[in-house]
């Protein structure tokens, strides 16, 4: 399982758990020259109420992969 913080602009912080799959889909979105703005939206959503400054994506996979990820929200 891996652990999603997306830090907004107004100061708030939303968590939240998502399964190894996201990881892959991570991937998939990146070698499809995905970045930023456009892969937050690709990967997660784009309807934000006050939007995120970026997405850190943390955990380790079933196995043992360690996932340590940053996308700035630009």
């Amino acid at each position: 399982m891996l652990r999603i913080k997306a830090h907004l602009v107004e100061g708030s912080l939303l968590e939240f758990s998502k399964p190894d799959s996201f990881y892959a889909q991570l991937m998939k979105l990146k070698r499809n020259g995905l970045t930023g703005k456009a892969l937050v939206h690709a990967l997660i959503t784009d309807d934000w109420g006050p939007p995120p400054i970026g997405i850190k994506i943390e955990g380790t996979l079933a196995d043992g992969t360690k996932v340590d990820e940053y996308i700035p929200y630009e």
